[in-house]
């Protein structure tokens, strides 16, 4: 056994070492994602000096390039690769800006609009090729939650789940550039799947609709390739 023999001062400065490394091995496990309620602030900000930054460098770059041809016209936006390795889209118009994040290849990506002065104006996330997607929240100006928004709610019965188990049975590769999944309420407020592709080998293209209501097949059709 050792014996530790500390002055007073000492001492003191000893405890309360101990005691900061116990409050720290306390947080340690705090979960990332807080629930937000209603009505509470919330403090993203989209730093828009950077933001006009790389926006103007983008548009510069442009007109470098295509010296006699207006590729971009009076709006603003740019693309990059952040420091996570996400590809970002990110454009400026006159009420505010929109950030769109995806990994490269990935079927999902966040997607978020800010208010001019850089503030959180909503969030969510988007399937790459049609629609929005799980909660999406908006906020006013200060902050302050204004609603949340399950985009998934109308098609729970036959879930995205059941939409990738559709296209493992039918053999369709998402990753092609020629398959489009979308989702709708249509006039008779219907919710709908509607999946487009070409299997390989074949030269005609398929397209069906399903209620999403109950898997039924609403409508399938077949389509020539175009040459």
């Amino acid at each position: 056994m050792i014996e530790l023999k500390l002055s007073g001062r000492k001492m003191i400065k000893y405890i309360f070492f101990i005691m900061a490394v116990s409050l720290t091995a306390c947080v340690a496990h705090t979960p990332k994602e807080i629930k937000q309620k209603k009505g509470m602030n919330y403090l993203e900000r989209l730093d828009t000096a950077d933001a006009n930054r790389k926006l103007l460098e983008y548009k510069r770059k442009h007109e470098q390039e295509f010296p006699n041809v207006d590729l971009m016209g009076n709006s603003m936006y740019c693309e990059y690769i952040d420091s996570m390795g996400y590809e970002v889209y990110l454009a400026k118009y006159d009420d505010g800006y929109l950030k769109r994040r995806q990994i490269n290849g990935a079927l999902f990506g966040e997607l978020r609009y800010y208010f001019l002065n850089g503030n959180l104006q909503q969030l969510g996330e988007y399937y790459s090729r049609d629609f929005e997607c799980g909660i999406w929240k908006e906020y006013d100006i200060e902050g302050h939650l204004l609603k949340e928004i399950n985009k998934d709610e109308p098609y729970k019965q036959f879930s995205w789940q059941k939409v990738l188990l559709f296209t493992k049975k039918k053999d369709i590769d998402l990753n092609d550039e020629r398959t489009y999944v979308g989702r709708y309420i249509d006039e008779s407020n219907i919710p709908c799947w509607d999946i487009s592709w070409h299997k390989k080998g074949e030269g005609f293209g398929r397209n069906v609709v399903i209620d999403a209501r109950n898997g039924r097949i609403i409508n399938e059709t077949i389509s020539c390739m175009e040459k």
